[in-house]
């Protein structure tokens, strides 16, 4: 008996899941919204997940700390799994408070830092990434830095920029090229650590390569190539090379990013509405009490016309 309780102890404890909760929710001490929280988990914050179950129509799924259980999750909660995840392949990888490089940067990523791709956004003509770092931090990028996902998957892409495919492996001798142009479809069949190697990297190579040390391998660290397939043959391109369609960004999710300016954040308080109705208030004052100055009532009154159409437009 003691035996088993152990055996099922054993399963419980491997069937355990970490995951990274996004936007923040709240561990419930039963199967139900009714039940009280029993702990907040804040946007970014890392959880360990058991076995999930049904109840009234909706799925729950346990909590636990330290192994032992706590409470429950709705599985509506927004999860990122710990292993899907990208290296950051540049020296100094900028991740701004917005989607704008004229916000604040609030983390400076280095080489190799995992990150993980929650979104993606438009805003002023450019696409950003919305990310979280290993330690549960959210931030975005832009969608053209350098990022390497540790789980690699052959996709096809177009060129963003013109470039050279070296026929064979660079660094064996073959000086061959083929001048590829924007626009150009290419499938990426995989990545080659270094110029003198021609096996592609798996995920354990990856991972070799995100803890190397770049200093006593700056092979490793600056020269890792694409392997891909393009006007009939196999060649290599840099890895740096600007393409369209990744894979790992396409596949993400559409947010909508609303800037709250100054002026927006005025009209919503209504006070724009406010201003518009004083200044009518003050032409109608300025008309009855001084007659001579009633141009200026005129203007009035046309300001304050034109600040509820603006108003109107801004809702």
């Amino acid at each position: 008996m003691v035996k088993y309780k152990m055996f099922t102890k054993l399963c419980e404890v491997m069937h355990t899941m970490k995951k990274m909760v996004i936007g923040g929710t709240y561990v419930y001490s039963g199967k139900g919204f009714s039940y009280s929280t029993v702990k907040k988990i804040r946007d970014g914050g890392i959880i360990d997940l058991g076995y999930s179950s049904w109840e009234n129509d909706q799925q729950w799924i346990e909590v636990l700390e330290d192994n032992f259980f706590i409470g429950f999750i709705n599985s509506k909660t927004k999860l990122i799994d710990l292993d899907n995840y990208c290296f950051v392949m540049e020296d100094n990888l900028l991740c701004y408070e917005k989607p704008d490089f004229s916000s604040e940067i609030k983390i400076c990523l280095k080489r190799y830092d995992k990150v993980y791709l929650v979104s993606k956004i438009y805003n002023k003509g450019r696409l950003w990434l919305k990310i979280y770092d290993k330690h549960g931090f959210r931030c975005y990028i832009d969608a053209n830095s350098y990022i390497c996902p540790n789980k690699f998957t052959p996709y096809t892409a177009t060129l963003g920029e013109n470039t050279f495919m070296y026929i064979a492996p660079p660094g064996k001798g073959v000086i061959k090229t083929i001048h590829l142009k924007k626009r150009n479809r290419i499938y990426v069949r995989g990545l080659v650590p270094s110029l003198s190697s021609n096996s592609l990297i798996n995920n354990n190579r990856i991972r070799y390569i995100a803890q190397s040390d770049s200093l006593d391998n700056p092979a490793l660290s600056k020269d890792v190539w694409m392997e891909i397939y393009a006007r009939g043959l196999i060649g290599y391109i840099p890895a740096f090379t600007k393409t369209k369609d990744l894979l790992y960004i396409k596949q993400l999710p559409y947010e909508h990013f609303r800037q709250h300016s100054i002026f927006n954040a005025y009209s919503h308080q209504n006070k724009l509405s406010l201003s518009g109705l004083i200044s009518i208030v003050l032409g109608v004052i300025l008309f009855f009490i001084f007659p001579y100055f009633s141009i200026f009532a005129f203007y009035l009154w046309t300001l304050g016309i034109c600040l509820f159409i603006l108003k109107y437009f801004c809702s």
